[in-house]
């Protein structure tokens, strides 16, 4: 549905008369690959997709620094990439985890020369790992990796357009420009998350909207500039999920709000007090004075601290 929504919307014109730029915004990865193939399926049927090639990319593991400084969770194969310069390795150089040892990551080079990695080095480096990737005349990426320099500005959250892929794997886009080897740093650019999608503006957006909670709906409905599509197998389901909040309470505001709770279980109570009394006074039938007497006040015999 999702799929099939995207195409009916990439077909029609927006107000300028041009083909309108459309995006899905997705819940989860694991949605979006599955949305992603679905779309590639219907180009490829539509002949809009020419000749593919698989080409390697580079998958961010995500690391945080103390994974990192954790020799063990390295594997050869591994790819480090370093997003600032170290001493002996240059920025936006990418080595191969070849072992460890006592020292740190012993990595290999593009000449084969190896270096080590150590823990001092955390902050300038990310870890990803190689997978494979179709990519096709026609096809539209998502690039996940700022680059400046060397003939080639892109920038992360960027999506381009393929014009066609070479004999040596290298991509050439529809703006003339020409992704290098050492940049894999990309995906399929059909569908994005919620986070992903902030800060673009779009003709058309279609939601796949099942378990995407208040905030993130809300991020995603106002991408589109004059159509939005939700798509859901569920409406009470959704309209359950899109009611709840994922912003977490601190614990200031869980103290706050227990004590306003408090303050109004109290002021309840002395309510129901002051009524049960003033119902008792009405239906007895001598006044409250007779009743309870007023008690004389005692005399005090002594007084401390005054001197006489």
């Amino acid at each position: 549905m999702v799929a099939a929504a995207y195409t009916e919307s990439q077909v029609q014109r927006n107000r300028k008369g041009q083909p309108r730029s459309t995006l899905v915004v997705c819940a989860t990865h694991a949605e979006i690959e599955r949305v992603s193939e679905a779309i590639r399926a219907i180009r490829r049927r539509d002949g809009r997709l020419g000749e593919s090639r698989q080409v390697g990319k580079h998958v961010s593991l995500g690391w945080t620094s103390a994974q990192k400084c954790d020799l063990r969770n390295y594997r050869t194969g591994q790819v480090i990439g370093f997003h600032r310069a170290v001493k002996g390795i240059a920025k936006h150089e990418r080595l191969e985890v070849i072992r460890t040892n006592e020292k740190g990551v012993v990595a290999c080079n593009g000449s084969g020369e190896e270096r080590t990695i150590t823990r001092k080095q955390i902050h300038a480096f990310d870890v990803f790992e190689r997978r494979q990737i179709e990519v096709a005349c026609g096809d539209r990426l998502l690039l996940t990796a700022n680059r400046r320099g060397q003939g080639l500005r892109v920038t992360n959250g960027e999506i381009v357009d393929v014009h066609c892929v070479d004999v040596h794997g290298q991509i050439h886009l529809e703006d003339g420009r020409t992704l290098p080897p050492d940049y894999r740093y990309f995906t399929h650019g059909y569908a994005v998350t919620a986070h992903r999608s902030q800060g673009k503006s779009v003709d058309a957006v279609v939601i796949s909207a099942d378990g995407m909670r208040k905030e993130l709906f809300y991020v995603s409905a106002s991408r589109g500039r004059e159509s939005v599509t939700v798509v859901t197998s569920d409406k009470e389901a959704l309209r359950d999920s899109v009611g709840r909040s994922t912003t977490r309470q601190s614990a200031t505001e869980l103290v706050r709000k227990c004590a306003a709770r408090m303050e109004r279980g109290i002021h309840r109570g002395l309510a129901a007090a002051r009524d049960l009394a003033r119902r008792a006074c009405m239906n007895h039938p001598y006044p409250v004075w007779q009743i309870v007497p007023r008690q004389p006040g005692k005399e005090r015999k002594h007084e401390h601290g005054i001197s006489r």
